[in-house]
């Protein structure tokens, strides 16, 4: 699966692709980026908040 996401809110976003949370990435506000996950199909998605 490849997806392009664009983080429209007002905090980063934490991407997750197929449980590896080791080699997660952060989605600034405002960006946009394209994200492939190969092994399980799973990409998830976790708004940062102030605290993180």
């Amino acid at each position: 699966m490849k997806v392009k996401i664009e983080n429209q809110g007002d905090d980063a976003i934490r991407v997750i692709t197929d449980h590896d949370n080791i080699n997660d990435a952060v989605l600034e506000a405002g960006a946009t980026d394209v994200f492939e996950s190969e092994d399980e199909g799973v990409i998830e998605l976790r708004e940062m908040g102030a605290a993180d």
